[in-house]
Parts: C-alpha cells; sequence; structure tokens
C-alpha cells in the first residue's frame, strides 16, 4: 500500500504541474490574441497549428506516448487556447431571435467575448430556457428589438418569412439586423426590403458551421446589401467573437454554397440510400467491418441524415441546386463508365 500511495503521490505532483504549465500557457495565449487583434489576424492560424501538431507528434515519438492521446489532448489546447484569445475591443447589446441549435451555438460564443444578450423569440417559455441556460434573460420581440443594437435572426427562412417577423419591423428601425440563413435566395430580397422600408441596416450572414457550443475559430460569411450602413463594423463584432469574417457577395456565397453544401450533401444522402439498400440486398451488417476511412466517412453520413430537414430545404432553396447535382450525377455516371471500361 506505501508503494502504491507513493506513486499516486508523484501522479499528483506532476498533475499540479501540468495545470500550472497550462495555466501559463493560457497566460500567454492571451497575449497572443491582443497582438493578433491590433495586427488584425484571425484567431485561427492553420499554418501555426499545423507546426505545432508536427512537433507534439516528434515529442510524442520521442517519449513512447500514442499519438492519438497526444492529438486528443493537442485539440482541446487548440480550443481553449482560442477561447483565451478573445479579448473583444467593443461590446454591443446584442438580441437573439430564436431558440434552436444555432441560435444556442451563437449565444454560447457571444457569451464567451462578454456582449450583453436578450434571446427572444415566439415561445417565450423555450426563450427563457436557452437565456436562463447562460445566464441572460429574456424580453419580448418587441422590448428586445427595442433594446438591442444588433439582431440577429436565428431562424430558418420559413420563420424569416413569418408573420412573427413581419410584426416586429418597426421596431428594427436604427438598429442591424442579420439573418443567418445558409440559402439566401428567399431571405435576402424580402429583408433588404424591409430594411429600406423599416429604417434599419441589413447585413446577412451565414455561420459556415454547424449547431455546437463555443465554435471558436470558425469562419462566417458576411454578406452587405444595399442598405448596410457600416460593414466593417459586423465584420469587426464577428472578429471580435472569434470568429473569421469572409466577406462577399450574394452571388458568390451562393455559388459556393452549392459547392460546399448542396453537392457534397446529395452524395451523402445517395451513400446513405445506396449502403442501406444494399446492406438487406447482401443481408451483411457492413459497421462490424468498418474501416478507419469509412468510420469517418460514415459519421458525416449519420450526421447528413439527422440534419435532413434542413439539408433539404438547402437543397430546394439553392438557385444553382439542380445545376451542380446533374454535374455531380454526370461525373459519377463518367466514373462508372470509366471504373466498369477496366474491367473489361
Amino acid at each position: 500500500m506505501k508503494e502504491l500511495e507513493e506513486l499516486r503521490r508523484q501522479i499528483d505532483s506532476i498533475d499540479e504541474k501540468i495545470v500550472e504549465l497550462l495555466a501559463q500557457r493560457m497566460r500567454i495565449v492571451s497575449q497572443v490574441g491582443n497582438v493578433k487583434r491590433r495586427l488584425n489576424q484571425p484567431l485561427t492560424d492553420e499554418k501555426r497549428e499545423e507546426q505545432v501538431r508536427l512537433r507534439w507528434m516528434s515529442l510524442a515519438q520521442k517519449n513512447g506516448l500514442p499519438e492519438t492521446m497526444v492529438d486528443s489532448l493537442l485539440n482541446l489546447i487548440f480550443l481553449y487556447s482560442k477561447i483565451f484569445e478573445i479579448n473583444p475591443s467593443f461590446l454591443k447589446k446584442v438580441v437573439v431571435v430564436g431558440y434552436g441549435g444555432m441560435a444556442k451555438s451563437l449565444v454560447s460564443l457571444f457569451k464567451l467575448s462578454s456582449h450583453e444578450v436578450i434571446v427572444t423569440g415566439r415561445d417565450p417559455y423555450k426563450a427563457e430556457k436557452l437565456a436562463k441556460e447562460f445566464g441572460y434573460a429574456y424580453m419580448d420581440p418587441a422590448q428586445a428589438s427595442r433594446w438591442g443594437e444588433f439582431v440577429i435572426l436565428a431562424l430558418p427562412p420559413s420563420g424569416v418569412l413569418s408573420d412573427f417577423v413581419k410584426g416586429v419591423f418597426p421596431h428594427f428601425s436604427g438598429k442591424v439586423v442579420m439573418d443567418i440563413s445558409s440559402s439566401k435566395q428567399a431571405v435576402y430580397g424580402y429583408l433588404e426590403k424591409a430594411s429600406s422600408e423599416h429604417g434599419f441596416s441589413y447585413v446577412s450572414v451565414h455561420p459556415l458551421f454547424g449547431p455546437y457550443l463555443y465554435p471558436v475559430g470558425e469562419k462566417i460569411a458576411v454578406i452587405p446589401s444595399k442598405t448596410t450602413k457600416d460593414v466593417d463594423e459586423v465584420i469587426e463584432f464577428w472578429r471580435n467573437c472569434g470568429l473569421v469574417p469572409v466577406k462577399t457577395t450574394l452571388e458568390a456565397h451562393e455559388k459556393a454554397m452549392a459547392l460546399v453544401q448542396v453537392l457534397p450533401h446529395f452524395y451523402m444522402l445517395g451513400l446513405s440510400r445506396s449502403l442501406e439498400k444494399l446492406r438487406k440486398e447482401f443481408d451483411v451488417d457492413f459497421t462490424q467491418f468498418e474501416t478507419t476511412n469509412f468510420r469517418e466517412i460514415y459519421k458525416v453520413v449519420k450526421r447528413v441524415n439527422e440534419l435532413k430537414s434542413v439539408i433539404l430545404e438547402i437543397q430546394e432553396m439553392n438557385p444553382f441546386s439542380r445545376e451542380v447535382r446533374k454535374a455531380g450525377m454526370g461525373e459519377l455516371e463518367n466514373l462508372f463508365h470509366e471504373l466498369d471500361g477496366e474491367k473489361k
């Protein structure tokens, strides 16, 4: 027992040093964040992260540690380093309209960056529940809109186009209003017209990430409209929140989303259906034979199925959907014939 206790004391001593060193690392990281902000640099530096990762892998091999263990630890350190780098140069009164997954993701981000936040929506109970989860408050939509400076419509297109939001338009006067829709075809022109009629500044944004907490270091597309008064202020706001703003146009955004959302989702939905159909025909449980690569692919397939309603909405609303699906089918058919020819 004495030997075991002594070994545990050694572990406790090492653990204490690890925590102290992590705290020291994060204090330096905070200073790095200040320098990056002064130099107008994004939080995420992929080249630097790759350099650090390679160095850690080398140290892991040298010290006989599994690379997977070190890689997992490093991912956590990268995540929390970005959180510690956040040090906003200004704070805003932010109104989040909505209480779904993306609303929660954005509220978690605003919490990190110390903005004042009110959560509101059609259902007061759900809005107040989300607000309390992060120590914020609920107000009714009209009151919240009058209070805030930035209004984030964290709603699907159908929600943005609803009579509920239309009824709040008069209270948006003088505010900066943003939607977060993936596909802008239905909402962009509608909100641009409404902003002109009701005197608010409209900027369309698209968080280029899914509904998870504290998405520090991710990208967000920023699309100015004819009524946008100060797009640089909006860009700086999102940068202060720990995101990487990408300023673009409506057409460029829709074309890009056709390539990075519509086409991959189309393939993933087709793969999901094919796997299920062939599983039954072959009478085999393929999940027992997963390779490493297939396991990662299948995670994406399952994620796509979990978000199927949103994904089908994107397929329907993106103006370039049919064009990219047709091109994708054409290339699959070409590949089929190439492979079939090789067999012959």
